[in-house]
């Protein structure tokens, strides 16, 4: 059974600049993983996800807070390939299943896709919930019909 880490930034995504925003997306993701440990702290999201997973053991799937439209089946889905990834489509990574919570390098940025995927052996799979994460407002209009409900109660 993996354990589920997402990193939020408690004082919510400031690139969307509306905290409520950021909790709603939030809330869809940790219903759709159940149990979560959500995670934050100074040095951005690799330091808060390396201090968080040197806590732990076995298998751990990281998901970033802003994919709202992910779904359980998503997420087993990526958890039973591990080690495998999402990629966003900028080349960042949402989504990473790791075998062993100390297999994690912190090695998130620009096209850290690619280097989870060449560190790790990493699968890249193409899961809609998981690839369509919502960095700007436009991002968040283009994915409105497949938002969860906490998501969809912001918007309403």
């Amino acid at each position: 059974m993996a354990t589920f880490v997402i990193p939020f930034h408690l004082n919510g995504k400031t690139r969307l600049g509306d905290g409520q925003l950021a909790r709603a997306m939030l809330a869809d993701v940790q219903a759709a993983a159940g149990a979560a440990v959500v995670v934050d702290g100074p040095g951005g999201q690799s330091a808060a996800l390396a201090a968080a997973l040197a806590e732990l053991e076995g298998p751990v799937t990281i998901v970033n807070s802003d994919v709202p439209c992910v779904t359980p089946s998503e997420l087993e889905q990526l958890t039973a390939a591990a080690p495998a990834l999402v990629a966003a489509p900028d080349g960042t990574t949402n989504a990473l299943a790791l075998c062993d919570a100390r297999d994690f390098e912190p090695l998130y940025g620009a096209g850290s896709a690619a280097r989870f995927e060449r560190r790790l052996g990493a699968r890249r799979l193409n899961l809609p919930g998981l690839r369509d994460d919502v960095d700007t407002l436009d991002d968040l209009e283009r994915v409105r019909e497949r938002v969860g409900r906490h998501t969809r109660a912001y918007l309403e």
